[in-house]
């Protein structure tokens, strides 16, 4: 009788399992992120005086999240292999459906908590298509992914045919367009912007699309040592966040709007691609030892995007009691109400995946 090997006597790990990794950090990061918002921001949205230092410590260092999601998009999704038709089908049944449930839950749990009336709940809804309501600021984000999702397969053949230094060209445009939210504190327009015309001669180059060029770039051309990922990762991290967190310090006492105030902690600024490059690279040094625990992680990667969507709704009825129970002391309050909305959400979204159907609600 011929014998069958163990499988997990050859276990060899993937090498983007690290990617797993990533995005559970990284939808951790966006909880911290917004577990320090209740510190700084008003409820009508404008910069309220109170503590300030750490929400600095902790939120410079967490805006590396959103990049991080769209380098691992362009790590994994560029070049497609498959007809634009399949990929918009495949990647936007994952991604419409479960934001449009979320999008409507946000317009309804308001008005049962009686924090909204009947006509600003169908007003909310109305506006789903044309932007996000504000009781789900968060969902900016997926809008953003659309429009990278539209643009994957418009950008792909010439990811797969544009040769490496093509590609840094596009790049080194695209750093330069990074410093552009500082040179507009001096400069408000620039490279041909003024009022009638808001696109500049290097608007193709910027936002987010470059973040998806990196992690290609990274996948295809990036070949380091462990001392040297280990190094330039840890130098781009410190860096990066040196300066995310003294401009932030800088901004603060004459800061009178959020976007002066954040003006550092804007995604697409030279040191959050710092910070966000720096951590790409360390997280590839992750290799699991099993499948069991590579296969453990990768499911729970896979509820990550249902948390994202829902985690807003735990996290305003967790920071009372946490904010009570910790004193208000942000340095507390912060990583103790993302670390408990992060697993209470978890639990949910788990939950709601074993559900038939729940590809629709959860992703």
């Amino acid at each position: 009788m011929t014998s069958i090997t163990n499988p997990s006597s050859v276990f060899k790990p993937s090498p983007t399992a690290y990617l797993n990794v990533l995005r559970i950090f990284a939808c951790l990061m966006v909880l911290i992120v917004h577990s320090g918002e209740f510190f700084y921001i008003t409820a009508a949205g404008a910069v309220q005086p109170t503590h300030y230092t750490w929400v600095n410590h902790y939120g410079s260092l967490m805006r590396a999240c959103v990049p991080l999601f769209v380098m691992i998009s362009g790590y994994l999704l560029l070049p497609i292999k498959e007809p634009a038709s399949v990929f918009y089908k495949k990647r936007f049944t994952r991604l419409l459906f479960p934001f449009l449930i979320w999008s409507v839950m946000y317009c309804i749990v308001p008005y049962f908590l009686g924090t909204d009336k009947a006509g600003t709940m169908w007003a909310n809804m109305a506006n789903i298509p044309v932007n996000i309501n504000w009781s789900a600021g968060h969902l900016w984000f997926v809008y953003m992914f659309i429009g990278v999702y539209l643009f994957i397969p418009v950008i792909s053949p010439w990811a797969q045919t544009a040769s490496k230094n093509f590609k840094l060209f596009f790049l080194a445009i695209w750093v330069f367009t990074l410093f552009l939210p500082y040179i507009r504190t001096v400069y408000p327009d620039v490279l041909g912007e003024v009022f009638w015309n808001k696109f500049s001669s290097v608007y193709y180059f910027s936002g987010y699309i470059g973040y998806l060029v990196l992690g290609q770039y990274i996948k295809e051309h990036v070949r380091l040592s462990k001392a040297q990922t280990i190094g330039i990762g840890l130098a781009l991290v410190i860096a990066g966040y040196i300066i995310t967190h003294q401009v932030f310090a800088h901004q603060w006492p004459t800061a009178k709007t959020l976007p002066l105030l954040e003006l550092s902690w804007a995604f697409p600024t030279i040191n959050v691609a710092m910070m966000a490059t720096g951590m790409f690279l360390l997280f590839s040094l992750i290799s699991f030892k099993s499948a069991k625990t590579e296969l453990a992680v990768a499911k729970f990667s896979g509820l990550t995007y249902g948390m994202y969507l829902a985690h807003i709704l735990v996290l305003n009825q967790f920071f009372g009691p946490v904010n009570n129970w910790l004193h208000g002391e942000p340095r507390l309050v912060i990583p103790v109400l993302a670390v408990s909305t992060f697993i209470a959400t978890y639990i949910g979204i788990k939950l709601l995946s074993y559900l038939p159907g729940s590809k629709y609600i959860v992703g």
